[in-house]
């Protein structure tokens, strides 16, 4: 059994030993409290604030309220609303100034223009605390970018369905340039219609047929060229010699046409064309050498006569064409074409007229011929798929053989006006 005598010097022992360590656990364990902000703008200056370097993993900036109070805080959390409330209002914000050796505590306000204008008005908190942030100055800080109510393409930014305002009303839009957008309306645009599909024509106008010559001629046996031996009558004419040449003039007449085609583009079509072209006959004209005897009259030697003749030349195209138009969409289009095909042509020689005398021919032969076409005009749109337009018109036909005579090629010339109709 211990002695009471020893458990006195024991516990003696112990709490000498106690108040021995104490100091020293007390000094391992001491707290640093932060300093209490002041509560008014009157009370003394904020200590300076020993600012840590930032983070490399996690960006960091400082708020600095207007009382003089300073932050340190991520750069996340200016997601987070912050009115400065407590501290004067909202705080300007400085990054860490990399330009110095001082990064630890050197901060710098980065002159950032923010979006939108000193006029701007912010927007409430009670629509998008978020974006709530000081607006009473701009200065050259960087501060939170305001909730801009200018579109950078001339709109109107979205307005909270939440909030209650009444939407704004947009602006037109504009181009990168800046100019306004071009729009598309009844006053700037020309409606021309279907140019990409079927058309249908009609035309009308005059004609002139060029002289057919006659290269050969039946002679009772066969088709003979020129000149040809004669004896007896021809046409109630006594002659005995050589006729040389015979050829037809005609008068100017008239051309009717129809068209009936497709369009593949705006700018190329095919069509079927056909019509009717009729041109009066006006003289018959033959040259002879030899005798010849006209009412009594003896003639020798060479000589040409041109009678007066009463008849017709008939000619009916059946011919297949390409038009080439002026492409784009413009209501004037200038359209040159051409194309191939079979014409009919008859030829009527009713009666001849010599020296005042009317002796009856009664010759008239019609047969097909191969020939070509060729055209130019422009057309006019009047309404939408309705054209006016004009054209000239080439019509040959490569030696025709018409009854008796073989002709040299034969050409038609027309003028016409016509209206066409796309569908």
């Amino acid at each position: 059994m211990r002695h009471p005598a020893q458990s006195k010097h024991s516990a003696l022992a112990i709490s000498f030993a106690i108040a021995l360590s104490f100091p020293f656990f007390l000094n391992a364990q001491r707290l640093t409290i932060p300093e209490t902000p002041p509560t008014s703008s009157t009370s003394a200056p904020v200590p300076a604030l020993s600012i840590p370097p930032p983070s490399e993993s996690q960006a960091q900036i400082l708020k600095t309220y207007p009382d003089g109070t300073k932050r340190i805080v991520p750069l996340s959390s200016l997601n987070n609303h912050d009115d400065g409330k407590d501290f004067g209002g909202p705080p300007t914000l400085s990054f860490p100034d990399t330009t110095t050796s001082d990064t630890a505590g050197s901060f710098k306000k980065v002159p950032l223009a923010p979006i939108g204008d000193a006029s701007t008005t912010a927007p409430s908190s009670t629509q998008n605390p978020a974006l709530a942030v000081n607006t009473t100055s701009v200065n050259s800080a960087f501060q939170v970018p305001l909730a801009n109510t200018s579109d950078p393409m001339g709109g109107s930014a979205p307005i909270d369905p939440l909030s209650g305002a009444a939407p704004a009303t947009p602006t037109p839009l504009q181009t990168v340039s800046g100019k306004p957008a071009p729009l598309s309306d009844s006053g700037n645009t020309i409606d021309l219609g279907t140019y990409d599909d079927f058309f249908m024509n009609a035309s009308v106008g005059g004609s002139i047929q060029g002289q057919l010559t006659a290269r050969r001629v039946f002679n009772g046996t066969n088709m003979q060229a020129y000149p040809y031996p004669v004896s007896g009558a021809i046409y109630g004419v006594a002659v005995d010699g050589e006729i040389t040449a015979e050829n037809f003039t005609f008068q100017p007449g008239f051309r009717f046409d129809t068209q009936f085609g497709y369009n593949i583009y705006d700018w190329l079509g095919v069509s079927l064309e056909s019509g009717v072209i009729y041109n009066a006959l006006q003289n018959y004209t033959f040259s002879f050498s030899g005798d010849i005897d006209i009412l009594g009259s003896t003639f020798t030697g060479s000589r040409s006569f041109t009678c007066p003749a009463d008849g017709e030349l008939l000619q009916v195209p059946v011919q297949l064409s390409a038009i080439a138009r002026w492409p784009g969409a413009t209501a004037f289009k200038p359209f040159i074409g051409g194309g191939i095909g079979a014409i009919w042509q008859q030829l009527d020689v009713n009666n001849i007229n010599i020296a005042g005398t009317d002796i009856q021919a009664n010759y008239c032969r019609s047969a097909f011929q191969f020939g070509f076409n060729g055209q130019l005009g422009a057309n006019y749109t009047v309404a939408p798929g309705v054209d006016f337009y004009g054209v000239f018109k080439l019509l040959g036909a490569f030696t025709p053989r018409i009854g008796n005579y073989d002709f040299m090629n034969s050409y038609n010339f027309a003028l016409e006006v016509g209206i066409q109709s796309r569908f």
